[in-house]
């Protein structure tokens, strides 16, 4: 049973010295070393590690990063990384249900053109719309919409500005970010509010001792004993708790990750600058943000496209000025 270590190291020498005891010592130093590298790997990038706090995120992260590898290299680490998690019950691989391919971009995907379409004019509860606005429109992973508090929306900010307070990713307890409203993100909000209070209300009219979570979103049931709490990045997740019922309606295959990357490639393709799309996810440097998005040859094709019409607008105004 694993004690309480925190630190990527005591864990990774606690998982070795258990999982391994009966293994030879060449087989525990080449596991270990692969653990060891993985650890500074993330902690070099900002991610945690201890390897209760692994995500989504960070496992996306390196599948990326491992891109070039062998497909075999690729399941080998897997393989050794989910056994290390699992000792200490993170199930995140296994829910993530990770496919290699030969494809550069392992496990990535996005909504087409038309399902984007679908989802955006899609009929939605006030919970739904406002777990679907958070990350097809602002871009935000699913740990960062479950923390996202009630005092972190900003409908009045300072000169009158409109954004949300994001707790992401970083070293420590994370690092804080700032994301203007989208030009539906008032509505959104305020219909999930208001929603949100008469949930608020049914369950202290049950409980009066009831403690609100302060979480932007709250989950509730209303049967013989209504109660209510935040949602959490795993199990009882927004993912979980709220967009299934909508793949389900609509026939539509997607997780938060989708939506996420979906914001990113939709920011790209308006003519948004990269720099802004990686402010706005809350990556280190632009150069993560691409890998993130899985740019192709197309996409780049555009952005030379986009430079050549801007090349002729500049010749033309030089021609009318000599005019």
């Amino acid at each position: 049973m694993p004690r309480g270590n925190v630190s990527g190291i005591s864990c990774i020498r606690e998982h070795i010295t258990s999982t391994y005891k009966h293994s030879k010592e060449e087989t525990k130093r080449k596991y270990e070393n692969v653990l060891y590298s993985i650890n500074s790997l993330l902690r070099e990038n900002g991610f945690r590690d201890d390897p209760r706090k692994y995500d989504e995120d960070t496992i996306q992260f390196l599948l990326e990063t491992w891109g070039p590898l062998a497909i075999s290299t690729k399941e080998w680490y897997l393989h050794i990384l989910n056994r290390y998690l699992l000792y200490f019950n993170n199930k995140v691989i296994k829910d993530m249900e990770i496919e290699l391919s030969y494809d550069s971009r392992p496990n990535v995907d996005w909504l087409t053109e038309e399902e984007y379409k679908t989802l955006l004019k899609a009929d939605m509860t006030p919970l739904e719309r406002t777990v679907i606005h958070l990350e097809l429109c602002l871009g935000l992973r699913v740990s960062e919409v479950a923390k996202l508090r009630i005092q972190d929306v900003h409908f009045t900010g300072a000169g009158g500005s409109q954004y949300i307070s994001v707790l992401g990713k970083g070293k420590g307890e994370g690092k804080w970010r700032m994301i203007p409203f989208h030009a539906l993100s008032e509505s959104v909000f305020n219909e999930w509010l208001e929603h949100r209070s008469t949930h608020v209300r049914t369950i202290r009219e049950y409980d009066p001792t009831w403690h609100d979570p302060g979480t932007l979103l709250i989950w509730c049931h209303y049967k013989d004993k209504p109660t209510g709490g935040s949602y959490k990045e795993r199990s009882h997740s927004p993912d979980r708790g709220v967009i299934h019922k909508v793949r389900e309606r609509l026939g539509m295959n997607f997780k938060n990750h989708t939506l996420r990357r979906t914001c990113g490639r939709m920011l790209f393709r308006s003519g948004a600058p990269i720099e802004s799309i990686s402010k706005i996810f809350g990556h280190d440097d632009p150069q993560t943000t691409i890998k993130y998005l899985g740019l192709t040859v197309d996409d780049m094709g555009d952005a030379l496209g986009k430079l050549y019409e801007y090349q002729l607008k500049l010749l033309n105004e030089e021609k009318e000025g000599v005019n």
